[in-house]
């Protein structure tokens, strides 16, 4: 993805307008901002780190 190609809209803005949550691919969107950024927040999908591997429930 080039930067500055497309800057993609927020998923959700609080009403005050203090923050704001984007869905994507964080290094693509990364590359296409200017701004600093507080906090990056990534969720992977599961099963993608440990093999998929479960620990059971006791």
């Amino acid at each position: 993805m080039k930067a500055n190609s497309h800057i993609s809209k927020p998923t959700f803005i609080s009403t005050d307008s203090t923050f704001c949550l984007y869905q994507g691919d964080c290094n693509a969107f990364l590359l296409q901002m200017k701004e600093t950024f507080d906090l990056i927040f990534a969720d992977p999908p599961y099963f993608l780190s440990n093999n998929s591997l479960s620990i059971p429930r006791r």
